[in-house]
């Protein structure tokens, strides 16, 4: 069977990319936004965490700067724009992806069809994207998945990751993940494109947050060498 196609495989329902896109952006909540590089992180958790329950894997990952990427999710989204199912709204740090009311209503169709333990991880992993903080989603992903970080450019210092159980055995990324890296409680606080304000302060914290953890990291090393050296 070509993928892209509906049908059923082995028992298990085919959906094409652009249906898991809408169904995952969906998962995040009404009105959730994503940055371009969520988008990415987002569909590889469940491209490489699910795939039997939607009939994948659908996209073909590699390792990038900034850890997996498929250009294919971009072109899924730019469709979606054109069909109306997605906007974008620009914030002075970077546009942010949000699906329109039709896109809504279109995901929330798809996660219904879903096998329930597919719906339930896409919305694990969405809320877990939307709100732990850059470097830490990104050193988690690095770890579960380390063959995705051999071209990154970004020195990561976060400490190890302890990894919990699952209600499903393919399920393991991120419910181990959401709860360890949740450092200051915000699984409960998705941001949304009504919250424009929220969402330009979350950004700027990322960014400063990056910005201060290589200025440690540097310190550390210097402390080090100067340790080594008397």
């Amino acid at each position: 069977m070509t993928r892209g196609s509906s049908g059923a495989a082995d028992g298990v329902m085919e959906y094409s990319r652009r249906r898991i896109i809408v169904a995952g952006m969906a998962a995040g909540g009404p009105g959730a936004a994503y940055d371009a590089v969520r988008l990415q992180k987002l569909f590889f958790l469940v491209d490489r965490e699910i795939p039997r329950l939607i009939g994948g894997p659908h996209f073909n990952y590699k390792p990038h700067h900034l850890g997996p990427f498929d250009e294919a999710v971009y072109h899924e989204v730019h469709g979606l724009i054109e069909s109306g199912d997605v906007s974008i709204a620009t914030t002075y740090a970077c546009p942010l992806s949000i699906l329109t009311d039709a896109g809504a209503t279109s995901g929330a169709r798809i996660l219904e069809q879903l096998p329930e333990g597919a719906s339930q991880y896409m919305r694990k992993a969405a809320k877990w994207i939307l709100t732990t903080a850059f470097r830490p989603m990104l050193a988690g992903i690095y770890r579960q998945y380390p063959d995705m970080a051999v071209n990154s450019v970004l020195p990561l210092t976060s400490k190890p990751v302890v990894r919990a159980t699952f209600n499903y055995p393919m399920h393991s990324f991120v419910s181990g993940m959401a709860r360890t890296l949740d450092l200051f409680g915000t699984l409960d606080n998705i941001p949304t494109a009504t919250d424009g304000e929220r969402l330009d302060a979350m950004a700027t914290y990322h960014d400063w947050r990056a910005v201060g953890e290589d200025i440690e990291a540097a310190m550390s090393a210097v402390g080090a060498t100067g340790a080594a050296s008397s």
